[in-house]
């Protein structure tokens, strides 16, 4: 199972890809904080969001989210994802820095969006080269990425292509 963030969702439907939480996870869940934030009426990718969300189990943002939230200095949609990841033991899909760190303070099993791009690879659900391609489509979307993190990457999936 995985709680997705939006941090994850947004570049994912801006390039077409949200199939690929799908594929990967058998039971996919997220919050209605999460849904509140990436159904934008008027931006990218939020006719794919909200046909991907139809498939997803939204739940009420936990009590607690707020006082979470307040405490580590994040939003109340991601204090909701970490809750909820944490109370079902769940891997926690987003890509964000801050709310990883935090989810992983938590104990929470953290899976960054290339995370989600190199398992594919592995798994054989994607190439390495459909990999690579979907990192640049993230990257040139304007998804937020290190460059020596988007190097790695793509040498580990050109490694697996091999």
């Amino acid at each position: 199972m995985v709680v997705v963030d939006s941090s994850a969702l947004i570049p994912l439907s801006w390039v077409g890809r949200l199939g690929l939480v799908e594929t990967t996870f058998e039971t996919v869940r997220t919050t209605d904080a999460v849904r509140d934030e990436v159904l934008v009426e008027g931006k990218p990718g939020t006719a794919s969001l909200q046909h991907f969300l139809k498939g997803v189990e939204v739940v009420e943002t936990p009590p607690q989210s707020e006082e979470v939230a307040t405490l580590e200095g994040i939003a109340v949609a991601d204090a909701s994802v970490i809750l909820m990841a944490a109370d079902d033991e769940a891997i926690l899909l987003g890509n964000d820095m801050a709310l990883i760190e935090v989810a992983r303070s938590h104990g929470v099993e953290c899976w960054w969006v290339t995370t989600l791009l190199l398992h594919g690879a592995k798994s054989g659900a994607l190439s390495a080269t459909e990999a690579v391609d979907i990192l640049y489509d993230l990257v040139d979307a304007g998804m937020n990425l290190d460059p020596n993190v988007y190097a790695q990457v793509q040498r580990k999936l050109q490694e697996l292509g091999d």
